[in-house]
């Protein structure tokens, strides 16, 4: 039959996956011991990790749908220089003006002279052998670890109890492309979130690329939030199609707890996104939102996990994709309900719009529910633009174009309404705008 490899091919496959996965552990390996934290014991014992789970191998389930080859055969190579590279005129280039306190972190390293002063309630340092926090890890898997043993400068943010911040912290993720054209530059960005209990505050992530060079990104963000405390999370990845991107959030919530975080993901060549979350206190509530914008040939793979630990949760996941040209879209996003969940209130909605005639949108909504007296909902849908929307804006004399545009716009607008910023929100408007505009 067309399209199915016979057994000597498997073979062959087989074959090839394996060596590629070696060369490339060994790869990372000469990075990480010549590396400023290959003497840190607790990155020996993440890197340890690495070893132990390796690459995925041929057909591996979870990653089925997401091409390692061409990241896997790269050589790469780490920055060791923190020296600030850039001037304050390309800084307010790439920076979203919010008001609020500022990190800027470039290749991984923090840059002080282009960050705040200071950070009014919020205490940052150094992760280090003296302040290792206990910090979540709900899904382990390779690029997680990579990340943890590779990261220039892991910060520890604290938020002490009953702090009200109106101002959010705003942390800008600067990577840059190699000047050798053989070795791509690998970039690596950790932080740790312990926010207290009776708080409010907002975090955003940033991520750009500084030029138009191939780079690898991981990023790895993880939260304690304090019980009745209010949290914002915003991401925001708008790298370069030269790029990919991978990339862990883990948050757990304290007793009635108020979390909501929004993903915009725009822009990168392979991106995959984990956002895990466990409600771990009675009457928590969480609003998880994602937006994927990927066109030509990128590949954007987003994945949740959300455990209901507790009674008396509430939980609402909006997911929306746009894939355009030849590009490819993954959703894999999974609830569970454990048993001591009773009464819980869970919804996940996944919409997808297919606008290219080869792109390519999959979709894998989940539920495990061993918790009796439960409301539990999911679904998705994947579609192209309303033949009926259409007709009605042109039968009111919007060309065809116009039309088009607003409909996507408006697909699009209900993830970006729940962003409770308004300069991150207009920012994100503008590049979906200006993405949106050729078709």
């Amino acid at each position: 039959m067309a399209g199915l490899l016979t057994n000597s091919e498997k073979a062959e496959k087989q074959r090839q996956v394996t060596l590629l996965n070696k060369q490339a552990l060994k790869s990372f390996a000469a990075l990480f011991y010549a590396s400023k934290r290959a003497n840190e014991k607790q990155a020996q014992a993440y890197w340890q990790q690495v070893e132990k789970i390796g690459f995925p191998f041929f057909r591996h389930e979870e990653w089925h749908y997401t091409p390692l080859a061409k990241v896997l055969s790269a050589q790469y190579q780490l920055s060791n220089d923190s020296v600030n590279p850039m001037t304050s005129e390309q800084l307010r280039q790439l920076a979203i003006a919010t008001d609020g306190w500022q990190i800027v972190l470039f290749n991984g390293w923090l840059i002080p002279t282009l960050s705040s002063d200071n950070f009014g309630p919020y205490q940052i340092q150094m992760i280090d052998t003296l302040a290792q926090p206990q910090t979540p890890i709900v899904n382990d898997e390779i690029f997680l670890y990579l990340t943890e043993s590779l990261a220039a400068q892991p910060l520890l943010i604290k938020l002490a109890a009953n702090q009200q911040v109106e101002k959010p912290l705003y942390i800008l993720n600067i990577t840059s492309g190699s000047n050798r054209a053989d070795y791509v530059n690998t970039s690596h960005y950790r932080y740790h979130l312990e926010i207290g209990a009776n708080c409010k505050s907002q975090v955003i992530e940033h991520f750009v690329s500084i030029d138009d060079k191939p780079h690898l990104t991981g990023s790895r963000l993880t939260a304690n939030i304090g019980d009745n405390s209010h949290f914002s999370h915003i991401k925001l990845s708008v790298e370069n199609n030269q790029s990919n991107h991978f990339a862990h959030n883990d948050i757990l919530s304290g007793r009635d707890s108020q979390i909501k975080s929004s993903g915009i993901f725009i822009g990168s060549a392979l991106l995959r996104h984990h956002t895990s979350v466990k409600l771990n206190g009675a009457g928590s509530r969480l609003a998880l939102n994602s937006l994927l914008l990927p066109q030509n040939r990128e590949i954007v793979d987003s994945r949740t996990y959300l455990e209901h630990n507790q009674p008396f949760c509430k939980s609402r996941q909006l997911h929306k994709t746009i894939a355009q040209d030849e590009s490819k879209a993954v959703f894999n996003g999974m609830i569970k309900v454990a048993p001591p969940a009773l009464k819980t209130d869970g919804q996940m909605t996944n919409n997808n719009l297919l606008l290219g005639k080869y792109a390519e949108i999959d979709t894998k909504p989940q539920l495990e529910i061993y918790a009796d007296d439960v409301k539990c909902s999911h679904g998705a849908t994947v579609g192209r633009i309303d033949d009926e929307q259409l007709f009605y804006l042109r039968s009111r004399g919007i060309h065809l174009n116009d039309a088009k545009h607003m409909i996507m716009v408006a697909f699009a607008a209900e993830v970006i309404e729940a962003i409770d910023n308004e300069e991150i929100s207009n920012k994100v408007m503008d590049i979906i705008q200006q993405r949106l505009a050729g078709i």
